[in-house]
Order: C-alpha cells, then structure tokens, then sequence
C-alpha cells in the first residue's frame, strides 16, 4: 500500500509511506523558500513523489488531517464564559475577557467551515481517496509510531487544531487511547506565543528566541504574574488558562500584557515564562500513573528543548522520545502512518532517520560552480579535508547527501566549525544574521557522549535528531565553551555512523587530530529563511555569508 501524507499548515509538507515504510518527506519551504510557508504543498507533493520513485497513479490514497470530531460543541466555551463571568473584577475588564473568549470562538468556527474543507477540496485535483483524521491524533501517531516504542504515553501540544490543544494517551499494541485533552483557548502554544508577542519577537517563529533568553536570567521577578497565566489540573490531565488577571488571552494583541512585561528586562520574561512552562508540563507528566514509563513528544510545544529535559529528568520517566518533525510538518508522516495502521493493522516503521529529503545531483552542482565564479576542486578524501579544516579552526559547510526532513539541519545541510573559542557565538552569529544571545549547538561522537553529558543515556533517540538539552560535563564545558550555553546545558547531535555514516567520518577524524568529540553543527540558513535546498541556494547564502569554504558534495569550494 501507498500513502501519500499531506499536511497543509504552517511548515506545510508532504511523504510516501509504502508498506509502512517512509520512503520521502520535504517541506514546501525549501522548495519555495517561504520560511513556515502554509497551504495545500503541491511542489513538495511532487518532490516526494519523485524521491520516493512513484507516480501519483501508483498512490492507493492520501492521509491528512482537519477532520472535525463528531462531539465538537461549544460547551466548553460556555463553561469558560460562565467562570468568567464569575470572576471579582472590574467590569471592563470583564468585559474584554468575554470578548476575547467570543473572538476565539468565531475564529475556529471560520477555520473549522471555511479554511480547512477549502484545503481538503483542493486535494481533489489528485483523484484519490482521502483519508481525514483529527489534528492531534496525527501528532499523537507521529510521536508513538515514529518512536517505535510497543507501549508508552503520548502527550501532543501546540497552539491548538480542530478542538484540542494538546492530549494524553495511553498507547500500547499499536493503538491509542486519549486520556486528557486541553481546550483550545487554553492553549500553552498561545501563552508561550503571547509572551513571545509582547517581548517583541514573532509568535510561532520567534520562540526559540525566548528560551534562548531565559537562560540569563535565574531569579525571574514578573515570575508571579506569568505563573497566574497558565496551570495544569494533574487529575483531569489537561491544561488550562487562567485569565483572572487580565494578562493572557487566545490571540497575541493584548496591551495589559506589553505593559506589564515592559516593566521588566526581556531576559527576566523569559525566563519566567519557560520556568512556568516547564512547570506546568511537568506537573502532568507527574500525574501519569506507572513507573518507569516513557512519553513519546509531539506538537510545536516540544520544539522547547529545555522542556524535554525536564520531562526526561523526572524521576518516573525512563525515557523520552520527540518525533524530529514536531510541528505542524509533521502531520503528513503522523496521518499517514495512522492510517496504515488503521487499514492494515500493522504498525509502520519507526522513523529510523530524518535524511528524507532532496540529494542535490552531480550534474546540478557543476551547472551552478560554473555559473558561479567560485573555486572549487573535487576531492578524494574530502572528510579527512574536512577534519583537517575544522582542526585548523576554519568555518565549514556542509551540504551533501539527502537533506532532513524536520526544523533541525543534521550535518547535511549545516555550517560545522570548532566549538573552543566562545567569541565565535558573536561573530558567527552576526554573519549569518542571527540573534547574538542564539546558542550553537554541538554535534557529538555517540562513543563518546557520556563523557560529554549527564544522563546521555536517557532521551539518547531524542538526542540523535537535537530535540533535548542535557547539562554539560566539566570536560565538556572546558574543552568546547562555544557550544555550551550560559546555564550550562547543549542541545547535542548525537551522531552514531549507521545513521549518519560521513558526517560519523569527519567527526571521528576531526577527533584523532584534536582529540575532541564534537563541533558545533548550526543549519545552513541565512536569517529567516529556510534551511537550503539546492545547489543555486546553497552558492547564493555561501555568497552572502561571506564563509570561507563549502563542501557540495565531493567539492571543496573557497572564496
């Protein structure tokens, strides 16, 4: 059987699963090159088709997500509206609490009628069956299937789709049952954003930035009023928003909540923002029954490293996996993988690795050299050329073989450099056009990870994608200080040479010439765009970012 998953919302992607195999998958983005693009991903429908080696007409059907389910209602608003209207406080603000909950209402009711049956009509171009599950189931399958894991719970949150903004399951013998579901006007996906908002970053781009900025901050004093924000009901297993104090609402413009974070340094916001995130999460991942349990991670939520330590460092939990491709561009491979099983009843192979994408041809890459005016020669032995660069403290490119499919570049298309000068998170960070606070993260030798991290062990399939933070051992943080962040944690590449055979190759040589396990591994991207895709993309950021040398594919090319 052939399944063709589609998603179609922010980071809109598209792959084949065949006879439960993932055989491709790339977003629409690096096709387009409009950064979290959205929309029904034609381009990457056809990329993945042609990866993949199959025609449309060979295609038994395609798997999406939108459904609505059948008990949607709008209960839970009213029950919101009543507990507002409850509330001991002024009547003007009252008032706009009401208005708020009342705009969110209409504004799913036009997603839910509107937009979605707009983008699932337009599948019908493909003459196909379609297959519609709802939003969070197919995070939820792209977490379990894609851990491989037979038994484990799943927890899904994000900004909020269909009815929910995040769940709980109970998944076990391939199939899931939702123990919790959170409404979507108490998203944690719209606290995070809300405060990245106000903090004068982009909600649903910009987060990172503000856990990368809550690190310099340990004493946060807007912590009382961020906390008052959000919290978690451990016995219903769900989250929910408090609004008493006026300060969060469903959407991103509310000036109460400028005003009182302008009252505070952004590093302090930050700060307390991901403390209550991280205590919120974690207050339901406590409340799971068992012990020695794992949680397999989906959503946009779970792009918070930081966060998935904390979830992996709970004394009950055994281990952590993320799905690589935790937001939205995921559902494709989520829906796809749950309705095989749904039709076949087999469970779909686990996501082994994320080299799903495009492999740039020979053919393209001396086409674009030429046209190019670079230097360039091709190599023998370009990983020991490579290992021989990164030993002399050069800056290196790297862009060769099938790019990753998910948020996190993996070595086939990243900038490596050597991780001992601390400096280097300023200037590089200025070429590329990046936030100087932004840290970089280090790929790591997997025989030599626990020598670097503390509880490597744990979340170690998590790690080999960069979806957790470990703190750092002290041989770790003396021998590579640029990629180890200010509270002492590195978001690590766990690299192991079945999975990532050359970039294994540079690594293990750049270790006998240095004797040091790990680079820093950053996407090769300038700022705000995608990762890069072709060779035309890759020649045009090398230009731009002013970089000394690229390897594209077996050629070394200099400027």
């Amino acid at each position: 059987m052939i399944i063709l998953g589609v998603a179609y919302l922010s980071d809109a992607s598209a792959c084949v699963l065949k006879d439960g195999k993932l055989l491709s998958a790339i977003s629409q983005e690096r096709l387009n090159r409009v950064k979290l693009w959205h929309g029904v991903p034609h381009d990457a429908i056809a990329a993945a088709l042609k990866l993949a080696g199959v025609s449309i007409d060979e295609v038994d059907l395609i798997a999406t997500h939108g459904k609505v389910p059948a008990d949607r209602s709008d209960i839970p608003f009213a029950q919101k509206r009543a507990a507002i209207e409850r509330q001991d406080l002024p009547k003007e603000i009252k008032a706009q609490q009401l208005d708020y909950l009342e705009q969110r209402r209409q504004h799913e009711a036009r997603v839910i009628s509107e937009r979605t049956p707009a983008f699932l009509a337009e599948l019908d171009r493909y003459r196909k069956p379609v297959h519609v599950i709802e939003h969070h189931t197919a995070h939820a399958a792209s977490a379990y299937y894609g851990s491989g894991w037979d038994r484990c719970y799943v927890i899904t949150a994000d900004g909020w789709g269909e009815d929910a903004s995040a769940t709980v399951w109970e998944s076990a013998n391939g199939v899931g049952k939702r123990i919790g579901l959170t409404y979507t006007f108490d998203s944690l996906g719209y606290f995070y954003g809300s405060v990245t908002k106000a903090l004068g970053f982009r909600p649903h781009r910009h987060e990172g930035k503000v856990l990368g900025l809550a690190a310099y901050c340990t004493a946060p004093k807007s912590y009382p009023e961020i906390a008052r924000m959000v919290d978690c009901l451990p016995g219903e297993l769900r989250f929910v928003g408090c609004m008493e104090n006026g300060l969060y609402r469903p959407h991103y413009e509310n000036p109460r909540l400028e005003q009182y974070v302008a009252r505070f340094p952004r590093e302090d916001v930050a700060a307390a923002v991901q403390v209550r995130l991280e205590e919120v999460v974690t207050r339901l991942v406590d409340a799971l029954p068992g012990e020695n349990i794992r949680i397999a991670l989906a959503g946009g939520i779970f792009a918070n490293v930081k966060l998935n330590q904390r979830i992996a460092e709970r004394p009950r939990v055994a281990d952590v996996y993320v799905f690589p491709n935790m937001g939205d561009g995921g559902l494709s491979a989520g829906a796809a993988w749950h309705i095989h099983h749904q039709l076949t009843g087999a469970k779909p192979e686990p996501f082994l690795g994320a080299l799903l994408g495009n492999e740039i041809g020979d053919d393209e890459m001396l086409r674009e050299l030429q046209g190019g005016g670079l230097d360039y020669t091709r190599q023998n032995d370009l990983a020991g050329k490579l290992a021989e660069l990164l030993a002399g403290k050069n800056v290196v490119i790297r862009v060769a073989g099938r790019m990753e499919y998910g948020p996190r570049a993996l070595g086939n298309r990243s900038i490596l450099c050597h991780a001992s000068d601390p400096s280097i998170n300023d200037w590089l960070n200025k070429r590329l056009q990046r936030s100087e606070f932004m840290p970089f993260a280090p790929m790591t030798l997997v025989e030599h990870a626990d020598e670097c991290y503390v509880n490597a062990g744990k979340a170690r399939d998590a790690a080999r994608f960069m979806t957790v933070t470990y703190d750092c051992k002290p041989a770790m943080r003396a021998a590579c200080p640029a990629a180890v962040h200010i509270d002492g944690t590195a978001r690590p590449q766990i690299v192991d040479a079945a999975t990532y055979p050359e970039v294994h190759a540079i690594l293990s040589r750049y270790r006998d010439l240095t004797g040091t396990a790990s680079v820093i591994n950053t996407s090769y991207n300038m700022h705000e765009e995608p990762i890069v895709c072709s060779a035309n993309d890759a020649i045009r950021a090398f230009k731009q970012s002013g970089l000394p040398y690229m390897a594209l594919g077996d050629y070394l090319v200099t400027q």
